[in-house]
């Protein structure tokens, strides 16, 4: 591989993961890179070659003006194919420092800190994804067998230590919400966290009329005319989308649910749809590369996880102008929807549960036209007026 300089100061963005895998991480990395840019920097990405199709991807590749580096996890099982990934990775990250000497290093994989602290990168910053401790625990829970509870937990332990490590030995480390502080406060009590807010794309994540809407929908092979809700995300219990799906059988109007997405959850999110029949009600819709085209043909959206960091999708649902229906936070529910959502006209549940989102999604179907009219706007401004991937880039490169 290959790798030249540049005069322009460079700036390495990094994750386990980055595209053609769709996620809250990968959209950061790809909007910082253009804000970087913009901002006249060199922006290079290194992260692994997974990918949910297992497709052999490049070494080495130029996308919208990012060279994007990716070292071999390896295809053996188990150990074997751990000790490669580390080995590769580090040996990647090695030629990038000498070739680049990046002057700052935006880290969202809290394995990637460590490796780049002991090699010796300087303004190492970690924008926290989501607290291992929190995240595992539901799939953990999901584990049938004697050997996957084992495999689990030892996997569970070396993340939570990797992760313990890298709170300690960044050089800034930041949040998306007061809800990530507190979590990440627990586990760290002496370094300093800072919070900042993600961006969202206005352009790709836009306003559309009702009428508008149904035209979508035919474009997009969804035609449907009553109303739609939409929850996004990967299938996983995390999410919430069982209680979204039971909610429907409680509704008092003609709704149809779209979920978007893929992973482990889906047979048994299928079954239950078959067990409260309600399969003409939903539509498993998959991972789709282009998902503003959803959001903007949906009429509403359901926030329906228990544990998220802060909740890109809430962002791009408030760009579409999507009336949203969520729980607070609370002890069950670790969230930052409560703190996104408090001071505006979205519908924020005291409990989560079937119940209370049918009572929120009743609500939202009997607004009038004009009331919808209404929160739409109120929601774009919001977006609008506090959610900048250039303001994040910035924070993150500030010397304060």
């Amino acid at each position: 591989m290959t790798i030249t300089s540049s005069r322009k100061p460079c700036v390495l963005l990094t994750s386990n993961q980055y595209k053609p895998n769709i996620g809250g991480i990968e959209n950061s990395l790809y909007h910082l890179s253009q804000e970087y840019i913009q901002l006249g920097y060199e922006v290079i990405i290194v992260a692994s070659d997974l990918n949910p199709e297992n497709k052999s991807l490049p070494d080495v590749e130029v996308e919208d003006g990012v060279t994007i580096y990716r070292y071999k996890t390896g295809r053996d099982q188990g150990i074997g194919r751990g000790i490669k990934h580390i080995r590769n990775a580090i040996s990647l990250y090695k030629t990038v420092l000498k070739k680049h000497d990046p002057v700052l290093a935006v880290c969202r994989f809290h394995f990637n800190v460590v490796y780049l602290k002991a090699l010796g990168y300087q303004n190492l910053v970690y924008l926290v994804p989501g607290v291992v401790e929190n995240e595992t625990k539901a799939s953990l829970r999901q584990q049938s067998t004697i050997l996957g509870k084992v495999k689990g937990s030892l996997s569970f332990s070396l993340h939570k230590l990797m992760q313990r490590w890298a709170f300690s030995c960044s050089d800034k480390l930041f949040v998306f919400s007061e809800n990530m502080l507190q979590q990440v406060r627990k586990i760290n009590k002496d370094k300093a966290i800072r919070t900042c807010k993600p961006g969202v794309s206005l352009s790709r994540f836009s306003l559309v009329s009702r009428s508008e809407k149904h035209q979508l929908r035919e474009q997009l092979g969804v035609a449907d005319n009553g109303k739609v809700f939409l929850c996004i995300g990967r299938f996983v219990k995390a999410k919430g989308f069982d209680t979204a799906i039971e909610a429907l059988q409680l509704l008092d109007g003609d709704a149809t649910l779209w979920l978007l997405g893929e992973g482990a959850e889906e047979k048994e999110l299928r079954a239950l749809c078959n067990r409260l029949n309600v399969d003409d009600k939903v539509k498993f819709l998959g991972r789709q590369s282009c998902p503003e085209e959803y959001y903007k043909a949906a009429d509403f959206f359901i926030m329906s996880s228990t544990y998220e960091p802060l909740g890109q999708t809430i962002l791009e649902a408030l760009s579409c102008g999507l009336p949203i229906v969520g729980a607070c936070a609370s002890d069950k529910v670790i969230t930052a929807t409560s703190e996104i959502l408090s001071d505006t006209n979205n519908i924020l549940l005291d409990a989560h549960s079937a119940e209370s989102f049918a009572e929120g999604m009743n609500t939202f179907m009997a607004l009038e036209d004009s009331d919808y009219a209404e929160l739409q706007q109120q929601n774009r401004a919001l977006a609008e007026q506090k959610f900048s991937w250039n303001k994040l880039a910035r924070e993150l490169a500030s010397e304060d």
